[in-house]
């Protein structure tokens, strides 16, 4: 009984002292690399999403739009490089609507350079008679890892639906 103890008490000791994995992302370089691509992708889609409701579209799409960006609009062709997207946000009327979204999905490629965000928006402002309004819609947008680093935009897109439920 004595030895039977000990051997458990070492097994359990032994145990112990084993170094801890999480998952299996920690034995695994690249899938660690794609998490922390798809972390810092959702972090910039959220940081987008805020700087449009506090300081505007034009701000938000001029600090999140690659060079190449192209951003899909919904009844009309696509806009397509950052000065066409600088100027199309420069001719948005100042009436107060707040555009707002959040992320559903978001994932990105083994390499950590490439991803995507999706999810929900809406859309308030005022009618004629100063009475709030909300437009609901869907949204995909499609990460690339700049030189410096930092993630930008290089397709956005979405379209209207009814109000989700």
């Amino acid at each position: 009984m004595k030895i039977s103890l000990s051997l458990l008490l070492i097994f359990v000791w032994a145990a112990s002292c084993r170094t801890r994995v999480d998952s299996p992302r920690a034995m695994n370089p690249a899938a660690a690399m794609r998490q922390k691509a798809i972390d810092e992708i959702r972090e910039a889609d959220q940081n987008f999403s805020i700087m449009a409701e506090k300081q505007g579209l034009a701000k938000a799409f001029t600090t999140y739009a690659a060079d190449e960006a192209i951003k899909m609009n919904d009844g009309t062709a696509p806009t397509v490089g950052f000065d066409a997207i600088r100027a199309q946000m420069s001719q948005l009327p100042s009436d107060g609507s707040v555009l707002s979204w959040q992320v559903l999905k978001a994932d990105a490629a083994q390499s950590g350079e490439l991803g995507y965000t999706f999810g929900q928006w809406m859309l308030t402002s005022k009618d004629e008679a100063g009475k709030r309004k909300a437009q609901y819609g869907v949204y995909v947008t499609v990460w690339k890892r700049q030189r410096n680093g930092q993630w930008r935009f290089v397709i956005d897109g979405g379209n209207t639906t009814p109000e989700p439920k």
